[in-house]
């Protein structure tokens, strides 16, 4: 495959793992404070339980959804194939090998898991603890890396023997000459995630927190729930193939077998982003209500056993 160059800032922007994600745990919190209050104040709680442990970059509900990337370099390699689901595109029908860790330990179980920590009814006399605190953080990211497509798949052909590693190894050029790798290109939402010109750095100043909001406040105006009310918003296996689809359809071919620059591809590939930060946000309130609701039907089950 050849580079594409594509119109973008000069410079490389702060990605999907910090705005990106940002955006997503914000627009599932003013959805959450606007329908279901009693669920943001049981989730925000556990934010609030992991804070002391944390290097202070992670305090607020918009903030931790960042914390399993920040927590990578930190001997948490196990961790590492909870952030993505490789689900093969292989146009040339290659004899591929894939790890059989990889089919099983992934995003999907990672969600998984955390839903069956967050909701034991062997737990439900202790609401706050240290692990139930990490899980909530894993829900907040995860949720949001499957919403980026390519955090969903790996491409092999000829060039990609091994895969690429969900575009990590193929690279595209941006119109001043820079080289970025294809994902780092959607993890900067087709470099979207630049509002203000800034990076929303953490910890987020009070300016830049009333900008996320106002931000997420935005896009869930632009992008209202109901529009998405017939989509599946329980099952993070069908949340991953979705992703797996729209890199088959829409990411990778447009570098596909040519370098002919598209005017129009980075405003959809932004649009595209954006539309998915809004679903991946409401898919992260259902699933923090559905958790929540549960962890309410343990407590009364357990108070008429007492």
């Amino acid at each position: 495959m050849k580079a594409l160059l594509l119109l973008a800032i000069s410079y490389v922007v702060q990605c999907w793992w910090d705005v990106g994600h940002m955006m997503t745990a914000q627009i599932a919190k003013n959805y959450l404070r606007d329908n279901r209050p009693d669920t943001l104040a049981w989730a925000d709680s556990l934010v609030q339980d992991l804070n002391p442990l944390t290097d202070g970059k992670s305090n607020t509900f918009a903030e931790a959804a960042v914390w399993m990337d920040d927590i990578k370099e930190t001997g948490t390699s196990f961790m590492n194939d909870w952030h993505y689901t490789d689900r093969p595109i292989n146009p040339d029908g290659l004899l591929i090998k894939i790890d059989d860790q990889s089919r099983n330990i992934n995003s999907i179980y990672a969600i998984n898991q955390a839903v069956s920590v967050l909701t034991n009814s062997k737990t439900a006399k202790n609401r706050h603890t240290v692990f139930k605190a990490q899980m909530l953080r894993v829900l907040l990211h995860v949720i949001g890396d499957l919403h980026q497509p390519l955090h969903d798949t790996t491409f092999w052909n000829s060039s990609y023997p091994n895969g690429d590693q969900g575009g990590n190894f193929m690279k595209v050029q941006l119109e001043n000459g820079t080289l970025v790798n294809l994902h780092s290109f959607w993890d900067a939402g087709a470099f979207a995630f630049n509002p203000n010109n800034s990076f929303l750095v953490r910890p987020l100043s009070q300016s830049d927190q009333e900008y996320l909001n106002k931000w997420s406040l935005d896009v869930i105006k632009k992008y209202q729930f109901t529009k998405y009310s017939n989509l599946d918003m329980t099952n993070p296996s069908v949340w991953t193939y979705v992703g797996y689809r729209q890199a088959l359809q829409f990411v990778y071919p447009m570098i596909a077998g040519s370098n002919n620059y598209n005017k129009d591809y980075v405003k959809q590939a932004q649009e595209f982003c954006e539309e998915n930060l809004a679903i991946g946000g409401y898919r992260l309130a259902q699933k923090l209500i559905d958790i929540y609701d549960k962890i309410l039907l343990n407590e009364a089950k357990l108070s008429l056993v007492d």
